[in-house]
């Protein structure tokens, strides 16, 4: 797929730049381009065969799903007093997704690329007990039991209007169809349903770092937008953005400081993640979360989390 206008608002890609794969440690680099208009970063070129860039190890299907605690429908009911009382008192932890929707556990919630299910498996410990996720790159179907499901599936194949949240969180950066999954979306919500989409954003760490900013992520990250961008893409799709959460941590510090000095997330002999705590010390990773902290407030942090409505 050669792009030579944006893929989000067709004006010209001015900028090239040149990023090289490091977090598998493969080294290969890949042009990408900036949008003239709305700032969004995109691969030029999807590779051919993209799949080998997300070996076994690689992330969402390897991490470990809890054991799921079946509740009587009265616990049912005081998990849920309990959540609307967390949102209020701001004790959110997890919660922190959902709390500016105020989503209740009553809610029919659908995890959108969501690996092998963790968090749909938390949430329902939580108390919400009408949750399921999909993943087409999914090796097989999870079922959990007690009604939470992993399905391998696309999106067209489900019916629509049927869900009251719809999350994809680091899902949206890796479609090459950013459009069609945003339609898509847009005809399985309810009418007063939300979308949740948690991304990469261009932002202070990409200012500092360049090419070497680690949520460049070349090339699985097709995609890597800004405000603006995301602003459009919504206005595209039939939906508005309710509100805007950045959520950034000091990972955009410590992986783009790793990548400077050569070394891939994951040591490409052992396939096992690389330690940071072997690169910085605690009070360079403490001085680093409290500059995200500062970053994220003042709208300038690596990462967003967009809560969309139907327009």
């Amino acid at each position: 797929m050669n792009i030579k206008n944006c893929g989000i608002c067709e004006h010209e890609l001015t900028a090239q730049i040149t990023i090289r794969e490091m977090q598998l440690g493969l080294r290969e680099d890949f042009s990408y381009g900036v949008c003239s208009n709305c700032g969004c970063i995109q691969i030029m070129e999807v590779p051919s065969q993209l799949e080998k860039y997300y070996p076994d190890y690689y992330g969402p299907f390897n991490a470990k799903a809890p054991l799921l605690r079946k509740l009587p429908f009265f616990k049912r009911l005081v998990k849920g007093i309990r959540i609307k009382r967390k949102y209020k008192q701001g004790d959110v932890t997890l919660l922190n997704y959902l709390k500016p929707i105020g989503t209740n556990t009553r809610a029919k919630i659908l995890d959108i690329g969501c690996g092998n299910g963790v968090l749909i498996c938390h949430l329902y410990n939580l108390g919400f007990y009408n949750v399921e996720g999909v993943d087409k790159f999914l090796p097989q179907e999870i079922d959990y039991g007690h009604g939470v499901k992993v399905m391998k599936k696309d999106l067209p194949e489900f019916k629509s209007k049927n869900y009251d949240v719809l999350m994809m969180h680091h899902v949206l950066e890796h479609i090459a169809e950013q459009a069609e999954i945003l339609n898509e979306c847009h005809r399985l919500l309810k009418d007063t349903g939300s979308l949740l989409v948690r991304v990469p954003v261009v932002g202070e760490a990409y200012k500092i770092y360049s090419e070497e900013w680690v949520q460049l992520d070349a090339p699985r990250h097709l995609f890597i937008h800004t405000l603006k961008s995301m602003t459009i893409l919504a206005q595209k799709t039939g939906f508005k953005i309710q509100e805007v959460i950045y959520d950034s941590g000091s990972f955009q510090f410590t992986g783009s400081e790793m990548y400077k000095k050569g070394i891939p997330l994951f040591d490409p002999v052992s396939q096992k993640p690389n330690d940071r705590e072997q690169y910085f010390s605690k009070k360079e990773i403490d001085d680093f979360e409290k500059l995200a902290v500062r970053l994220n407030e003042n709208g300038t942090g690596d990462q967003a989390i967009f809560y969309l409505s139907k327009a």
